[in-house]
């Protein structure tokens, strides 16, 4: 009676550490598709907490080179994709809905007004190496970290050093795009904890940095904040920005 007892808690743990397992897997896709129904692309992302990375191939180009993508869903499976080089430029963003087993919106250049409609299908059966979420050590948080939508649109920067333990030291600026430029920009101090910190500004206006693999997500907890923050009009810090040094 022991031993049948010893094997049903046995087969119980197993199962459960399985179920874990299972649970904790990053889900990966592959798409192929075409940008204005001529440009032939293939997109491999990975999906985790919402955040979407991955790189994009265009295959009508000799190199075929992939660019860096990140990006986000929502719940209503609406997908913002950007294409990060590796200065932190964004030379295009993807805007699409997925239904079924395709991604279906448009592409839009940040270097003009150009934008496309773009139609993406799932391949099945991809054995896809996972992209990685999680930061580096923390010792190794610091850096510069950037974003551009092009020479005309939106960009911004922020500058981290760590002090002692766990406390930091960051220096941002960001502009909106223009003509008529306006600017948000905060310094201080911060204590890291759980791969993040928050940035206060004063009582009123505060934004929670994120680290991740390459990269950091600034998020204002209360959109409607901004008008105490006083920045200038439509200015904000919020935004993906990608370490470049």
């Amino acid at each position: 009676m022991r031993i049948l007892k010893t094997i049903i808690i046995v087969l119980g743990l197993c199962i459960g550490v399985c179920h874990a397992r299972q649970s904790n897997r990053i889900p990966n896709y592959t798409l192929t598709g075409f940008i204005n129904k001529k440009i032939p692309v293939e997109l491999n992302i990975s999906i985790s907490n919402n955040i979407i990375l991955g790189h994009i191939r265009y295959l009508n180009t000799k190199a075929k080179t992939p660019i860096k993508i990140i990006g986000e869903v929502s719940d209503q499976n609406q997908y913002s994709l950007h294409e990060f080089e590796k200065n932190g430029n964004v030379s295009g963003s993807i805007y699409a809905t997925l239904k079924g087993n395709q991604l279906k919106g448009n592409w839009s250049a940040t270097k003009s007004d150009t934008s496309y409609s773009a139609t993406l299908t799932i391949k099945n059966n991809q054995a896809l190496k996972p992209e990685f979420f999680s930061p580096a050590q923390p010792n190794q948080l610091a850096g510069k970290y950037h974003y551009q939508y092009g020479e005309k649109g939106y960009q911004g920067s922020i500058t981290i050093r760590k002090l002692t333990g766990s406390s930091y030291a960051y220096d941002i600026g960001s502009v909106t795009h223009d003509p008529g430029r306006n600017i948000a920009d905060a310094s201080g101090t911060a204590i890291l904890k759980n791969n993040q910190f928050v940035i206060e500004v004063n009582k009123s206006c505060k934004f929670e940095v994120r680290f991740y693999n390459g990269f950091l997500i600034i998020s204002d907890g209360n959109p409607n904040q901004l008008s105490e923050c006083e920045f200038g009009f439509n200015a904000t810090l919020a935004g993906t920005y990608l370490k470049i040094k």
